[in-house]
């Protein structure tokens, strides 16, 4: 399938697109589309914050209330990486400043994200320099990622599920082969990209999500590729020595992602039929105190030296006056 370049609007019908990440933001579907960080907001908040969050559904709101991310060094660092990465996305403004403290440089920054551009401090470049360079060797010496480096970057994917739901990806790469296909997510944090704690990174962040919607989009374009078609991650440390670890979902990942995309996309179509968008239930709830943490007190109780002859019975309390009685 052809990749269509697409610069402004709405797509009229499903495929592969290349266009600017302020449009696929915006959300390009013929219909207001979900996007699998919109399936996280359903699923981990409520069908309510996830329309207040939506480009396309959420009520105007005054200027004056607009709350936008502050920019940091740190993200934007992150930013010229990825950038750097994929050679692809919003043009870089190298800043020539140790720092944004003067007040030509805090303009010329203001300047950059007002013409949708990525502003970058000349030192901090230096950085994401060697960070991108880190990475595509990292992976290049890896067998079987070979096609990274040369993989379409930014791809669009918008299609109609089965469902009758509009939904939309945008794949950092993706290798289409005639007998598999390959999605590449780069994800770059402070966070270490250690393998021993990636599935528990994945979990917190529900990455399993992204995982299966990316999936299931690109199969339902390219159906012949169906079961065929790999997720992998590309972890990278953004501190130096900027440790880089490729992976994958197992299958027990997976099938999660999978039953977890499904609800979502339930629940967005539920609400979407009846143009209702619950919140919180308006009701006394039953807080749930996590079995993990029962356990742990447990076990302390019977280990802790601290804890050692404990009584909760309060007529055995050390400060107990002998004749207090049975007085309150």
């Amino acid at each position: 399938m052809k990749i269509l370049k697409h610069d402004a609007g709405r797509v009229t019908k499903p495929g592969l697109y290349q266009m600017p990440a302020a449009v696929y933001h915006a959300d390009p579907s013929p219909e207001p589309s979900l996007s699998s960080s919109l399936a996280k907001v359903l699923l981990d908040y409520s069908p309510e914050h996830a329309r207040a969050a939506h480009p396309r559904l959420a009520p105007p709101r005054p200027a004056d209330e607009e709350v936008e991310d502050k920019p940091t060094r740190p993200k934007e660092i992150g930013t010229a990486a990825h950038r750097l990465i994929l050679g692809a996305g919003c043009d870089l403004t190298v800043i020539q400043s140790p720092d944004y403290k003067a007040k030509d440089a805090q303009a010329a920054r203001k300047a950059a994200y007002a013409a949708a551009g990525a502003p970058i401090l000349a030192s901090d470049l230096a950085k994401a320099e060697r960070a991108a360079k880190r990475v595509l060797g990292h992976v290049a010496a890896i067998p079987g990622c070979e096609g990274f480096a040369t993989a379409p970057a930014e791809v669009v994917a918008v299609v109609r599920d089965a469902s009758g739901a509009w939904l939309r990806i945008m794949m950092d790469r993706v290798e289409i082969h005639p007998t598999h296909a390959i999605i590449w997510d780069v994800k770059s944090s402070s966070q270490s990209s250690a393998p021993q704690g990636l599935g528990r990174r994945v979990e917190q962040m529900a990455m399993e999500v992204q995982a299966a919607l990316y999936v299931r989009v690109l199969a339902t374009l390219l159906p012949r590729l169906s079961g065929r078609i790999t997720f992998r991650w590309i972890f990278v440390e953004a501190d130096e020595p900027n440790g880089v670890c490729v992976a994958q979902a197992d299958g027990a990942g997976m099938e999660i992602g999978a039953r977890k995309v499904a609800a979502a996309i339930h629940l967005w179509n539920r609400c979407r039929a009846a143009d209702r968008w619950p919140g919180y239930p308006a009701e006394i709830v039953r807080v749930d105190f996590p079995e993990w943490a029962e356990r742990r007190w447990t076990e302390r109780e019977s280990l802790d030296p601290q804890l050692a002859g404990v009584s909760y019975d309060v007529a055995q309390s050390p400060f107990r006056p002998l004749d207090m009685g049975d007085a309150a």
